[in-house]
């Protein structure tokens, strides 16, 4: 898994391990306090480090239906749960560019076909630690 090294801004927190929000390029994320947010005071700017945990309950024709828009951006289901929508770069392992993130190993094949595809991955958890 790859982290995504960003620059964020602190706004609130439930505690560790729980649910946060912080803003990262103008957008509001909803992701797992691994950062200490219950230290920071609101407004905080500090480098966040985002790792996107993929939902292993996407199947194959859902993934490569779902981004018909052919967009690279999160959309918040709900908590810190994302549809991450992007295009597969490469494969073996696959790893698709979401905008603000890369999202890696959320599905498997080795047919080089798939890149440049636009995708939606479902993401159960969107993690973010201090960098």
């Amino acid at each position: 898994m790859t982290a995504s090294i960003v620059a964020a801004t602190f706004i609130v927190t439930e505690g560790d391990y729980l649910e946060a929000v912080i803003e990262v390029g103008g957008q509001r994320l909803h992701v797992m306090d691994e950062f200490g947010g219950g230290q920071m005071d609101a407004g905080t700017q500090f480098q966040a480090e985002l790792w996107p945990m993929a939902s292993e309950r996407d199947d194959w024709d859902g993934i490569f239906s779902a981004n018909p828009g052919r967009e690279k951006r999160l959309l918040r289901l709900e908590g810190w749960r994302y549809l991450a929508l992007g295009e597969v770069i490469s494969v073996d392992p696959v790893v698709c560019d979401c905008g603000l993130l890369l999202v890696d190993d959320a599905f498997y094949t080795r047919d080089a076909r798939c890149v440049g595809e636009y995708v939606g991955i479902t993401l159960a958890r969107l993690d973010a630690c201090l960098a």
